[in-house]
């Protein structure tokens, strides 16, 4: 239970960090990043530490036993990663998102305001308003932000005949993006035409009307003057019969005028009447005549579990290490959809907009050493070997919008390395692609990630690691989330030795610079 609230809460809060929503963190990669190895691409397979062998490759605990050495035991506290992927700032799109709500409210107010007979600068406000409102859709078009995060903790020993860990892991996947109706374009844009017409063919017919009506009033005061007078004079009788002839024109005018005034309302009636009240001479709008709305998903991973493993020696001089990781594994998926008018993260429950679901899996790993000296390794791991199928809270979601759908599969990722002694580098690649969520038709909602990795470390002196690499992820792009991550970064890093604690920072971005992540790792080992 308690568990589960860390899960909602934080994937709630990741929500809200990433502006709607933010994501991509492609999908979600199993092979979770340490501060160390994400230095160096993440080319962990066969060169990991042995303390992240639940993260890349069971075997690697298996590597580590044998022959006692001073560095037999590690605690790992804490692990600490995370990545963000945007095609604007978190900021701009919570103020693109803000903007356009704040519109729509307003937009929203004028459907009670007299457009005709009331201030002429309020059906100019109405067309410059349409106009905004239409701006401000497409730039909520292909918005979107992607973003992940986790935190990891272990403890292990080595031995003679085997090495055994236990470990927490904790991964957050989520995207978010807006979906721009094109109806909606259409509709707002017929508002600014709509305002148009009232300002160039219908509120001059009126303006003129109410000219005519003060005419009118004027004449007939000033008869009223002249019958009051108590002896008219010729002049005053010339005067009156003046005022009558001239209001009987102005009297003629207003009658063409409102036969030609009802005739160019109907024409507005029938071109615009599903928004435009002719009786109470105002708009028709709501929020919910926009089909536009803004998703975000979200995957919450939490295992906890045990890693196994030994190792052989052949006659040859090489070794074989093999490992087993034994893990129980929380799933929590988040789908929440919301209009784009009133998107609002601060809505989001995540009791009402989740499902879980609990399994048990297991990941499988070999290692072999090419030569006695364990300079060259090549190496294969299966993550998952027993999946799991999470949908979204069909009750949730809006009619009409397609649910998601997660499917946890194996994930087979293949590696290679060479120790040189002061130089060490190390390359590996998935050989299958970690889907993100995906709609009934098949599309995913974000980017999977299918990784393709390559690193290099240098001892810069006995107490300092440098680290370098590149991962490229070979995942399909073709995805419903217009922010699909980045399909390359580059990443540096940094290894800091002082005694038994070693502390690792990892920085990544993307060459475009619309991806940027980092790691922390702290550690004990002796």
């Amino acid at each position: 239970m308690i568990l589960g609230e860390f899960m909602k809460k934080s994937v709630l809060t990741l929500a809200v960090a990433l502006g709607i929503t933010s994501t991509s963190a492609s999908a979600m990669d199993y092979f979770f990043q340490t501060g160390r190895s994400a230095g160096f691409g993440s080319a962990g397979t066969t060169y990991a530490h042995w303390s992240a062998a639940a993260n890349y490759n069971p075997a690697l605990i298996g590597a580590a036993s044998g022959a006692k050495s001073d560095k037999d035991f590690y605690i790992v506290l804490p692990n600490l990663r995370g990545n963000l992927v945007t095609s604007e700032s978190v900021d701009d799109i919570s103020d693109t998102f803000e903007n356009f709500e704040d519109l729509t409210d307003e937009f929203d107010d004028l459907d009670n305001i007299d457009l005709l007979e009331g201030d002429v600068s309020e059906l100019q406000n109405t067309v410059n308003l349409s106009n905004d409102m239409v701006d401000a859709i497409q730039d909520l078009d292909g918005l979107g932000a992607n973003g992940g995060f986790g935190v990891g903790a272990g403890i292990g020993a080595s031995f003679k005949k085997f090495a055994i860990g236990f470990h927490m892991n904790s991964q957050f996947a989520g995207g978010g993006s807006a979906n721009i109706s094109g109806d909606d374009l259409t509709f707002l844009r017929r508002f600014t035409t709509l305002g148009q017409t009232l300002i160039d063919d219908v509120r001059p017919k009126y303006d003129r009307a109410l000219e005519l009506e003060n005419e009118l009033l004027a004449a007939e005061q000033s008869l009223l003057d002249l019958q009051n007078t108590s002896n008219p004079t010729p002049e005053d009788i010339a005067a009156a019969q003046l005022i009558v002839d001239n209001a009987q024109v102005t009297y003629n005018e207003a009658l063409d005028l409102a036969e030609e005034t009802k005739v160019t309302l109907t024409t507005v009636e029938n071109d615009f009447g599903d928004i435009f009240d002719v009786e109470n001479q105002s708009i028709k709008f709501s929020e919910d005549d926009l089909n536009s709305n803004g998703r975000f998903a979200a995957v919450g991973w939490f295992e906890v579990g045990t890693t196994i493993g030994s190792k052989w020696a052949l006659k040859s001089g090489k070794t074989v290490s093999a490992g087993i990781t034994l893990k129980s594994v929380h799933l929590e998926f988040y789908d929440y959809v919301a209009s784009a008018a009133s998107l609002d993260t601060d809505d989001i429950d995540g009791d009402d907009y989740r499902n879980t679901v609990d399994f048990a899996t297991a990941d499988l790993g070999i290692l072999v050493s090419l030569d006695p000296q364990d300079k060259w390794r090549v190496g294969a791991t299966v993550k998952n070997v027993s999946g799991e199928t999470i949908e979204s809270n069909p009750l949730r979601l809006p009619e009409g919008v397609d649910p998601l759908t997660f499917e946890v599969k194996p994930q087979v990722r293949v590696g290679t390395s060479y120790n040189g002694g002061w130089y060490r580098i190390a390359a590996d690649i998935d050989v299958t692609e970690a889907s993100g969520p995906t709609t009934s038709s098949g599309e995913e909602f974000f980017q999977g990630s299918q990784y393709a990795n390559i690193g290099a470390v240098i001892n810069a002196w006995n107490f300092v690691e440098l680290r370098a690499g590149y991962r490229h992820n070979m995942a399909s792009t073709d995805v419903a989330n217009d922010s699909e991550s980045s399909s390359g970064l580059v990443t540096l890093g940094a290894g800091l030795f002082l005694g038994p604690v070693q502390a690792d920072l990892a920085i990544q971005a993307s060459p475009d610079g619309d991806e940027a992540g980092m790691a922390f790792q702290t550690m004990i080992t002796f």
